[in-house]
């Protein structure tokens, strides 16, 4: 950082004083004479690959937790109304954003995320279960071919640092587990 730092302050002295600039990135040798534009260029170029080296830095983000803690088969629902569902048995929690005691991922910065959620029908025989960012649903889960099916849906989705994601089953729907077979997860793609 100090070394790419020393560089962009020597290309603004070059270019403020026409002086002759001779740089040396790895066996690559270039000359500038009294070219403030190019100076100016290339100062804003190492200004951008420092600010992209320092966002590729930060600790990667990335969730993954089944619905169940136990081997046990466990059915969860059908309830009377819509349930946020916490899934508790964490299998890997890369930037502490996801929450296993509310079942809720806060996005730490702003950014593109894949979230995905796997789910196996309960007892009930149907499930539809929703992600939800924020209060607002954007995608489900849904199958009615009967108990032990299952239904998969992930999608990429922009998150502002703070918003929150999760999981509901919607009322009269039934989902069950065995510590490995439903889950929600999800991962940073980009940074923005």
């Amino acid at each position: 950082m100090a070394c790419s730092c020393l560089t962009t302050v020597l290309l603004i002295v070059c270019a403020v004083s026409g002086l002759r600039a001779q740089l040396f990135f790895g066996d690559e040798r270039v000359v500038f004479e009294n070219a403030n534009g190019p100076l100016q260029q290339l100062a804003a170029r190492v200004d951008k690959l420092e600010k992209d080296a320092a966002e590729a830095a930060k600790a990667p983000v990335s969730f993954a937790a089944a619905l169940v803690t136990t081997s046990d088969w466990t059915h969860m629902g059908p309830f009377n109304t819509d349930v946020t569902l916490i899934f508790k048995r964490v299998i890997h929690n890369v930037g502490n954003a996801y929450d296993a005691n509310t079942g809720i991922f806060t996005a730490p910065v702003k950014g593109l995320y894949f979230i995905m959620l796997n789910g196996n029908v309960g007892n009930s025989g149907d499930l539809n279960a929703a992600v939800i960012k924020n209060g607002v649903n954007m995608f489900a889960i849904y199958d009615t071919q009967g108990t032990f099916s299952s239904a998969t849906n992930g999608m990429p989705l922009v998150l502002e640092q703070g918003d929150k994601v999760w999981v509901t089953l919607w009322p009269n729907k039934s989902i069950f587990d065995q510590s490995r077979l439903t889950t929600f997860s999800g991962f940073l793609i980009k940074s923005m």
